[in-house]
């Protein structure tokens, strides 16, 4: 299921909400009928924090958002919030410019909703734009245009700080014993008409966002406009309609707040990818449609089609020649490619169709050698091309197809599809060969959407279950305090960190590029570090030892092999080393022709394919004790062919410590531990290996699941 499309509106105003903010507001208004310069700090405070944290949001999320109303809408607060921060500062009372009286307040405030009405005024238009050109899908370069608009406002706003403290060119907006200005008068309508139009051509773009947000960001904007109203009705600054206004002003940065920053952090696919799933349906279809295009074109591909032109040219064609001329022009028309004939030195001899719209360059220039077809083919997409054509010269009768890019005369690079077979009705030795090429760049840029949404939910879902595990970890560790039992809090210790080797697993994949496979052996790393910081306390005297090959495991493989590694080096560092004795832990991983070359063993046995997972019909089961034949040395190499061959790793927990009793079974144990550990191991359809003296030494062979 869809989970952009899928959304429960949990970020609705709820009825504890409503109680809170009543409460606030009362008290702000208690504060400001005894402390005016109290309330208005708070309030202004708030507005600028909230501008300030919607900013860093969207800037850091820049290069990934594809709706460019947030990447105007932060930037914009985060000058508003800027100006509003000076305005505060030079509230009368504050005493930070000196010099300067009540009119700098407001003309600093003035500037401020200027520039946030025309924020929400301009950021619609953009998608508005965008919105006309989705059919034609490409890559757009919203870093670039996040510094641009930052620097837009950066001059403006800076001009317009100059204009005041400095020119002092700025229309005074409030005389000192009089009342505000006709400029103030007439600025306050103006942003509140500006306020309102931003809210129509919201409305008209509203399926760009969704629904809590789009909701959100309109009362937002109402509620802006109440302000701006409300200020224009005191001739006071600590009038009742001045608190009014500025409790309107708190509401409406609050209900931002809530739009971008709770649902920015609670739905970041909804909110910031949101233009992604604008664009996936008409992506999948077509991407569906042109998925089906070769079965289609296959069908229409004839024996006449392509050598009738050559036919027509040479007067070599029996029939009504105009009559099927027009039938094939028809058919090109439709088929919206490129078809061509070209020679055993695959030199062009013939080509028609929309040549110059796809390639830039007219057909004559490739028919007649002046543009080689050859050289407008991206240069790391040529040698995948020479291979197939090299094939299709050795097995004349195939059809090769393939996709590559090209390159077009004014420098745009398209994705194209070829499909090549031998002219029919030809010699098979004639060299010649027939084709059809047409623009697929489209579809490569559906594949490219759609995959870009697939990773943001993979990533989404494995953050999503590293921070619930994580969460779980922590509850464990609480309720292990509530105990004084030793027993029961190694318990819960055990718990807790099979809980977090499962979690660091999920975080290793939510930070990988692939998301599909880790590096297990950086894996082991942060793992038996993170381990030997829980139990050796008071212990500095045990060693660990890697060596570990770069092995990429799928999720399937790396939870169970990440656990059992927990359970056997926390039980080596448990029991191993009684009375802080010295010892060492060694840890080895490797693909098993690595060991096999380590120990001098010739290559697997082909006898005995990867497949069998114990091939010693003496253990039928999936694991062996060394101890079950003590009087029998076996060479490393016979082990090899008996037990490891059919294995693509092998992994090796090695400890110097008092070993395992003889008398203890390590298949029937009552140890929860090492229970999971054979669990486990035949989870990953493994092999494992205990021996038992001198030390402990788990050799546990397995291959790799994807999922």
């Amino acid at each position: 299921m869809n989970i952009l499309d899928v959304r429960e509106n949990t970020l609705k105003v709820d009825f504890y909400e409503v109680v809170v903010w009543v409460t606030i507001i009362i008290l702000l208004y208690l504060i400001s009928l005894s402390n005016y310069l109290l309330f208005y700090t708070v309030v202004e405070l708030f507005s600028v924090y909230v501008a300030y944290v919607i900013f860093l949001i969207v800037w850091k999320s820049r290069t990934r958002l594809e709706n460019r109303y947030l990447i105007i809408l932060g930037i914009g607060y985060f000058f508003v919030g800027s100006v509003d921060f000076l305005g505060t500062l030079a509230f009368h009372g504050m005493g930070v410019f000196p010099g300067f009286d009540t009119n700098l307040t407001i003309q600093l405030h003035i500037i401020a909703r200027f520039l946030r009405s025309a924020t929400f005024l301009v950021a619609p238009l953009f998608l508005i734009y965008t919105g006309e050109r989705l059919g034609n899908v490409r890559t757009l370069n919203n870093a670039a245009f996040a510094w641009k608009t930052f620097l837009i406002y950066a001059v403006i706003t800076i001009t317009c700080v100059v204009s005041i403290f400095f020119l002092q060119s700025f229309p005074n907006s409030y005389l000192q014993g009089s009342e505000f200005t006709q400029f103030k008068i007439i600025s306050g309508y103006f942003i509140s008409f500006m306020f309102l139009f931003s809210l129509f051509l919201l409305y008209i773009t509203r399926d760009r966002f969704e629904e809590d947000v789009f909701n959100l960001l309109s009362v937002s904007i109402i509620l802006a406009i109440l302000s701006e109203l409300s200020f224009m009705f005191y001739s006071q600054m600590d009038e009742t309609s001045n608190v009014i206004g500025l409790v309107f002003k708190l509401l409406s940065f609050y209900l931002i707040y809530k739009a971008i920053v709770d649902i920015g952090f609670e739905e970041p696919c909804s909110l910031f990818f949101r233009e992604l799933k604008h664009r996936e349906e008409d992506l999948r279809q077509k991407a569906a449609f042109l998925g089906d295009e070769y079965s289609h074109i296959c069908r229409m591909i004839g024996k006449r089609y392509l050598i009738e032109p050559r036919r027509i040219e040479e007067g070599d064609y029996r029939g009504n020649r105009e009559e099927d001329s027009g039938s094939y022009r028809s058919f090109m028309q439709n088929l919206q490619g490129i078809g061509f004939q070209f020679s055993k030195d695959f030199k062009i001899t013939f080509i028609h169709g929309p040549v110059e719209e796809m390639t830039g360059y007219p057909g004559q220039d490739l028919v007649s050698g002046q543009v080689d077809w050859q050289e407008i083919v991206v240069a790391e997409d040529r040698p995948a091309i020479f291979k197939k054509r090299k094939k299709l010269r050795l097995n004349p009768n195939s059809i090769v197809e393939s996709e590559y890019r090209i390159q077009k005369k004014d420098g745009e690079v398209k994705w194209v599809r070829e499909i090549i077979q031998k002219i029919p009705e030809e010699p098979e030795n004639s060299g010649k060969f027939q084709g059809l090429i047409y623009d697929i760049t489209e579809r490569k840029m559906a594949e490219e959407a759609l995959e870009k949404i697939d990773k943001i939910r993979v990533r989404e879902v494995h953050h999503r279950i590293k921070n619930n595990l994580q969460v779980i970890s922590s509850l464990l560790s609480l309720q292990a305090e509530k105990f004084d039992d030793k027993e029961v809090i190694e318990a819960f210790r055990e718990s807790q960190n099979r809980v977090a080797s499962i979690a660091m697993i999920h975080e290793k994949l939510h930070e990988s590029e692939s998301m599909d496979t880790l590096d297990f052996s950086d894996y082991l790393r942060n793992l038996t570090a993170d381990l030997f910081s829980s139990y050796r306390v008071g212990n500095n005297n045990i060693n660990l030892k890697l060596n570990l090959e770069p092995v990429y495991l799928g999720m399937g493989t790396a939870i169970p092999l990440g656990i059992i590694v927990n359970e056997l080096i926390s039980n080596a560092l448990k029991h191993a080393f009684p009375e802080r004795r010295e010892g060492e832990i060694s840890i080895n991983l490797c693909r098993i022709e690595t060991f096999a070359a380590r120990y001098g063993i010739p290559g697997q046995d082909k006898a005995n394919p990867a497949g069998n997972n114990c091939p010693d019909d003496n253990y039928p089961n999936n694991y062996r004790d060394v101890q079950d034949y003590p009087d029998r040395e076996e060479h490393t190499g016979d082990r090899y062919f008996k037990y490891y061959n059919n294995f693509n790793y092998i992994l090796t927990v090695r400890d110097n410590g008092k070993g395992i009793p003889k008398e203890i079974d390590f298949q029937t144990t009552d140890s929860l531990g090492l229970q999971l550990v054979n669990i486990l191991v035949e989870q990953i359809d493994g092999y494992i290996e205990l021996k038992r003296y001198p030390g402990t030494e788990f050799t546990i062979c397995f291959n790799n699941k994807e999922k």
